[in-house]
């Protein structure tokens, strides 16, 4: 049977997009770092939808090959590829991490790229294939304090949408979910639990992310923005000038509490 693969599947968005392939009677491969995560979602979704789960613990960031080996060794015919791992940093730039922030684009880009380019050989040989990259809403606007992170996320979409115009002749889609604000440990990751993105009250659950995310797999859209509210956000943004969308954006991102970033 084919098998759904999902990246940062131990928590959050990849978590719940796991469970709405499963539920629909899917395998499923997952990968991320926590290993006895993993093995708890394995033991816990097989009891309950009674389908296969394969994971494979790793820094997906540095083993993305390591991922695509594993998937052959095992004899999993990946049809659906959920590239949804990655993770935010919440700061001025200049005072960043430089190795947070080089890591959030390995993850956020470059594992994603490398995987989408594996597997889209064997969907290629199959005549048939669905990517759903996980964007954001910061794939349509820049995102002062968190710059990389909103930068990576539009090359998600720019890469996304140019990849699905390629691979259309081949039966192969390439879809974009573009979330808002989500109740999940990412804002802990990014430190940014005191940011008005983090407390607004119009936050989504994984659970609801994860349902738009698997109505693209239903559709076959280009992309879908989860949320009415972060449809309209989007709306307004697409229709401002850059650099007003941006000092926006930055207003929106000063902490609640305490000193400005």
């Amino acid at each position: 049977m084919k098998t759904v693969l999902v990246t940062g599947a131990s928590g959050g968005i990849g978590k719940e997009f796991a469970r709405q392939f499963a539920y629909r009677g899917y395998n499923l491969f997952l990968v991320a770092r926590r290993e006895d995560v993993l093995k708890q979602i394995k033991e816990e979704f097989e009891e309950e939808y009674s389908v296969q789960v394969d994971y494979f613990a790793c820094d997906l960031a540095k083993e993305a090959k390591e991922v695509y080996a594993y998937a052959h060794e095992h004899h999993l015919e990946v049809s659906v590829l959920v590239n949804n791992a990655g993770y935010g940093d919440y700061t001025c730039f200049a005072d960043a991490d430089v190795d947070k922030l080089t890591g959030m684009v390995d993850l956020n880009d470059r594992a994603l790229v490398a995987l989408t380019r594996l597997f889209v050989d064997d969907m290629r040989k199959e005549g048939y294939g669905h990517i759903i990259n996980v964007g954001s809403v910061a794939s349509f606007m820049p995102g002062p304090y968190m710059a990389v992170y909103y930068a990576s996320k539009a090359f998600v979409m720019s890469f996304s949408l140019a990849l699905r115009e390629e691979l259309k002749k081949e039966n192969i889609k390439v879809s974009v979910l573009c979330p808002g604000p989500v109740k999940s440990d990412f804002w802990k990751v990014a430190d940014a639990d005191n940011t008005a993105m983090n407390k607004s009250p119009f936050s989504r659950t994984p659970t609801q992310a994860a349902k738009t995310g698997y109505s693209l797999f239903e559709t076959g859209k280009a992309y879908a923005v989860d949320g009415s509210l972060n449809k309209t956000m989007v709306f307004i943004a697409r229709h401002l000038p850059l650099e007003m969308c941006a000092r926006g954006v930055g207003m929106i991102q000063k902490k609640v509490k305490g000193k400005a970033a």
